[in-house]
């Protein structure tokens, strides 16, 4: 009876279970059926969009080409870079024309030299000293003062001479200095002989001339003559003529002047 019991038992488990097979297998297949197809296991589709990548990249390549724009250079550019190309060529002399440009530039030092050769060479000016007089307060005489002045040097005495004749400037008259030249005296001509200047002025020499006035007037223009190695003493003429006597007080310039010791 209990044998019975369990044969009974175990047919209806396997029943139970047989009809629960088909509905496992059923459920599965309606997964499979729902679940997206892989794309990684099918190589038909991938060459598919590769190939329609490589047409599309194509027909773009045909009818877009985009170039690189060109710049221009600027006229300013291109006006220094034509000048650099001249200065090349210009730069670049035949064997003929260098041979000709060194022979006409060593005509032309010729010629430079040439003329320098010929033009006289420029008179500098020399320093000379001009005496003028000045007032001693402790004593009330006069007395010679030199002072510095610059005259061409040719003729180099006679320059000096009109230099004499000019006076003193204001700086130097307000240090004192006078003078007993005339401004009317006038230089004729001035000769040297045997180291004696023979100086022949207008009748001016005579202005005023007496006195103090007279002596130191002559020792003005004996000592500025004589302060040159080639002058050694003052012949004095008036107009052309030799006079024995001077001024109102007949003082003589018959003989050669020299400075006074």
């Amino acid at each position: 009876m209990a044998k019975q019991v369990a044969k009974s038992t175990a047919k209806k488990k396997a029943k139970s279970t047989a009809h629960k097979k088909p509905a496992a297998a059923k459920s599965q297949k309606t997964a499979a059926a729902a679940r997206p197809p892989d794309r990684g296991k099918n190589p038909a589709y991938v060459l598919i969009i590769m190939g329609l990548l490589t047409a599309l990249a194509l027909l773009f390549g045909k009818f877009y080409s985009p170039q690189r724009p060109v710049v221009e250079k600027s006229s300013v550019e291109k006006h220094v870079s034509e000048k650099k190309e001249d200065k090349r060529e210009k730069d670049k002399p035949t064997r003929e024309g260098g041979d000709r440009e060194s022979k006409s530039a060593r005509e032309v030092k010729t010629v430079n030299q040439t003329q320098t050769n010929e033009v006289p060479e420029k008179k500098e000016a020399e320093s000379v000293k001009i005496y003028f007089v000045a007032l001693n307060e402790k004593t009330d005489k006069m007395y010679l003062a030199a002072v510095s002045r610059k005259v061409g040097k040719q003729p180099l005495l006679e320059n000096t001479l009109r230099e004499l004749v000019k006076g003193p400037t204001a700086a130097e008259k307000r240090k004192g200095l006078l003078t007993a030249i005339p401004p009317e005296l006038r230089i004729n001509s001035v000769k040297i002989r045997n180291k004696t200047a023979e100086i022949d002025f207008n009748s001016a020499i005579e202005y005023g001339a007496a006195g103090s006035i007279l002596l130191n007037r002559l020792d003005q223009i004996v000592y500025t003559a004589t302060q040159f190695s080639g002058v050694g003493s003052v012949i004095i003429k008036i107009n052309g003529k030799a006079r024995q006597t001077l001024g109102a007080d007949g003082l003589s310039i018959s003989g050669p002047l020299h400075r006074r010791q």
